[in-house]
């Protein structure tokens, strides 16, 4: 029985001895590859596997023949008898350390799926013992012959001996669990797989009825009525093969594969086959959310992107209009206007904090402040049925964070929190100073009163993409997010929660000391004028416009390009100098980067400064100097200046 259970199974499966030399093959090697199993017998297993993946094969068995039990799945390509390289998932198996084996069996699925399974044959070599009885007739004429026939005998019986103990060992090493029933629907055997996958108390034994199985496996299932239906159309329709795929209540995810079991051309029963995928589909989903986040990154940061083109352009309106004389009233609604593009920037920077486009920028900062700032953004992202508490500490809590990555901290606890708190309740914000030994750290606390968490959930909530939420609301990346910016600035969260009594995070970051790490504010002074010659490179109209005026007032002497090519364009046919090149880093045709390096190809000693909405991982040094939109034009005046006084041979414009 166990012979014809290896020679069934849908996988090749190959004994191979720790240098490789193939040992023993099943005869699905023919149905698959179109080799006859005692023609590669001897052969070392390499001489198949695709050259391009031939390193990558040797590496990973050298560490399977290193540890014993099944190793890690890998996928090959093999070449068939027709020199086609087919794709494999290949399980190996180290069983070097057992006596019966002494080897490693290798276990392998075709992964073309689409493709229909070849009929698993099993040849019965019914005229053995008729070979053997004219063998043993011819031979009984001399006793020397008959001694040597004797012999042969129990050669045949020891090669039978190790025969079927490998075929216990194949099947008890195989990674799929393995079932084979008769044409009446009764067990003829199992792997040990197979009771481990269906979380069997004992192994069915042989003859017991499909009926009696399937009662102890159909309450773990979601969809037992499905499975049911599923069986009795394959025993209904007994030549057919079948693929589909199991989902169990408790997450589990199993792949199942039936054929029939022939016999000379005869159908003398089913095998079922089935893989456990359950890590492979939580992967797999995992990759979709990833998808899906970065997918809103992008757009986060092209919407920060554009959005901070807009307040540049309004910033500019606003600091020509403040120029004019206007009535109390207009001098007033200017202002005002004014404030809003601040916030407005403010609520740019979160977005770009958000998408992973925000040049971190630690300044030392009170904490009270980044919280009192948050209110307003904290009550919008809460409902109306939840009461927001906010305490802050008497005393200024200084710390040195970048104030965006932060915010994206207080955004994500509290909506956690919102979604904790489904019926109502209260997030409260509160700051303070916690000593601990030596060092003193800013303690920000965030608590809900809603329905908490298990230890178990507890241990888990900072991994990525761990969720207790319903498919598709939400992506497991929340709280790890918020783990990963505060260890980024050398500090700790402690959480404190059960189920039903509500959730309490506790952040620690290391206090600093406003006195020693914020210099004394100076006066700032309106930018000194220049006489230099700029090229300008923007490709939206009004900001280009207002910077070359303002540069202009300023004594210097612009010339501008709406694209990079432009740009280009523009250095080539100027012959007089040109002392910086302040260029927006992302424009059409070519980046502002790539432009600078163009003009430094005839003009090396050329500046360059770059103005952009976000910093995107451009591959730009740190010590780039790059000027974030929106900016206030006096600000670009005294950056402009800064840049061009290093080793600057031109005199000032009075």
């Amino acid at each position: 029985m166990l012979q014809r259970l290896i020679q069934n199974v849908s996988e090749i499966v190959v004994v191979i001895e720790p240098y490789g030399t193939i040992r023993f093959a099943n005869p699905q090697l023919e149905r698959v590859l179109g080799f006859r199993p005692e023609n590669v017998v001897g052969k070392n297993i390499f001489d198949f596997v695709h050259p391009e993946d031939v390193h990558r094969a040797r590496l990973e068995y050298t560490e399977t023949v290193t540890k014993p039990g099944e190793g890690v799945p890998s996928t090959l390509r093999i070449r068939d008898a027709n020199g086609e390289w087919i794709p494999f998932e290949i399980i190996a198996n180290n069983q070097i350390d057992d006596p019966d084996i002494r080897g490693v069996i290798f276990t392998a699925r075709d992964l073309r799926y689409r493709r229909d399974l070849a009929k698993a044959i099993v040849y019965a070599n019914l005229d053995v013992e008729k070979r053997v009885e004219e063998r043993t007739t011819e031979l009984a004429k001399t006793n020397a012959a008959l001694r040597l026939e004797n012999q042969a005998r129990r050669d045949t019986e020891r090669r039978l001996e190790e025969t079927i103990s490998l075929l216990h060992a194949t099947l008890d090493s195989t990674a799929d669990g393995i079932l084979v029933v008769d044409s009446q629907g009764k067990v003829s055997g199992c792997n040990r797989r197979f009771v481990q996958m269906w979380q069997l108390h004992c192994q069915p034994r042989n003859g017991a009825s499909d009926t009696e199985l399937m009662s102890l496996v159909l309450d773990q299932l979601k969809d037992p009525t499905e499975f049911s239906s599923k069986v009795r159309e394959l025993y209904a329709n007994p030549g057919a093969s079948s693929f589909d795929v199991l989902s169990f209540k408790d997450g589990r995810i199993y792949e199942r594969y039936s054929q029939p079991q022939l016999l000379d051309d005869r159908i003398v029963g089913r095998v079922w086959s089935f893989r456990d995928i359950t890590e492979a589909s939580r992967l797999e989903e995992e990759l979709r959310q990833a998808q899906k986040v970065e997918a809103l990154g992008r757009l986060a940061g092209g919407v920060a992107h554009d959005f901070n083109n807009l307040l540049m352009l309004l910033s500019g309106y606003l600091g020509e209009l403040s120029n004019l004389e206007l009535s109390p009233t207009q001098r007033e609604a200017c202002d005002h206007a004014t404030a809003v593009t601040k916030r407005a920037t403010a609520l740019t920077r979160q977005l770009l904090a958000f998408s992973r486009k925000h040049r971190e920028s630690p300044t030392v900062t009170d904490l009270n402040a980044i919280v009192s700032n948050m209110h307003p953004m904290l009550r919008s992202l809460v409902s109306d049925f939840i009461r927001l508490d906010i305490s802050l500490g008497d005393d200024p809590v200084p710390i040195l964070v970048d104030v965006a990555q932060l915010e994206v901290v207080l955004m994500n606890l509290a909506i956690n929190a919102h979604d904790a708190m489904s019926n109502g309740g209260v997030l409260s914000v509160v700051t303070g100073k916690k000593q601990k030994g030596s060092r003193t750290f800013a303690e920000l606390t965030v608590a809900d009163s809603g329905r908490g968490m298990t230890p178990e959930v507890r241990s888990h909530i900072f991994e990525p993409f761990f969720t207790t939420k319903e498919p598709g609301k939400g992506t497991g990346l929340g709280l790890a997010s918020v783990g990963d910016i505060v260890r980024r600035f050398d500090g700790y969260v402690e959480v404190e929660s059960e189920p039903e009594r509500g959730t309490k995070f506790r952040i620690f970051l290391p206090a600093t000391s406003l006195a020693r790490s914020t210099p004394i504010p100076e006066k700032v002074l309106p930018p000194a004028r220049g006489v230099e010659t700029i090229l300008l490179a923007e490709d939206e109209a009004g900001i280009r416009a207002m910077t070359k005026a303002y540069l202009e007032s300023l004594g210097y002497q612009v010339l501008e390009a709406g694209d990079g090519a432009a740009a280009v364009k523009v250095s080539r046919e100027y012959n007089g100098r040109i002392d910086l090149v302040l260029a927006d880093l992302l424009m059409p045709v070519m980046r502002g980067d790539a432009v600078v390096r163009v003009v430094r190809e005839r003009r090396p000693d050329v500046k360059a400064l770059y103005i952009s909405g976000y910093s995107e991982d451009l591959s730009l040094d740190e010590d780039t100097d790059l000027l974030l939109k929106p900016f206030e034009f006096p600000e670009l005046g005294r950056r402009v200046r800064s840049i061009l006084d290093v080793h600057s041979t031109l005199p000032k414009a009075s």
